[in-house]
């Protein structure tokens, strides 16, 4: 009974680390300045959204069918990167994992998905403001 009491208490300690490390993640992203390499990426009014990914990415398939349906209505607002054949912009955002999803709006980065996310959140933030 003992053992299995450590376990779970170690699972935990794990699981709050991994979240702490996303949220670390996430916020450094959101004070990242935006690079200069910025000219080269769509512009639209209403923000864009950046998909970094790699192709030998397991967490990565998933995510990229949803992205993969988000594209197929607003093409011109979402941009797929793959992170082998782009390393000067992944490196310019400071991407150190994948899959992560930018969106990009007023010059600057206002979400960051890491990982898995809802893409109902996503289309939310692509919905054209009022």
């Amino acid at each position: 009974m003992t053992n299995l009491l450590i376990f779970i208490i170690a699972l935990v300690i794990l699981l709050l680390f991994i979240r702490w490390r996303t949220r670390l993640a996430t916020q450094k992203l959101l004070d990242h300045p935006m690079p200069s390499l910025n000219a080269n990426l769509p512009q639209h009014p209403d923000g864009i959204v950046l998909f970094f990914h790699h192709p030998r990415c397991a967490p990565c398939k998933p995510v990229a069918k949803q992205i993969d349906h988000i594209i197929a209505t607003t093409p011109e607002r979402v941009l797929k990167i793959n992170v082998e054949e782009e390393p000067e912009l992944t490196q310019a955002f400071g991407i150190r994992t994948t899959p992560t999803i930018l969106f990009i709006k007023n010059n600057s980065v206002n979400a960051v998905f890491i990982g898995a996310f809802s893409p109902k959140k996503l289309q939310a933030l692509l919905e054209p403001e009022p």
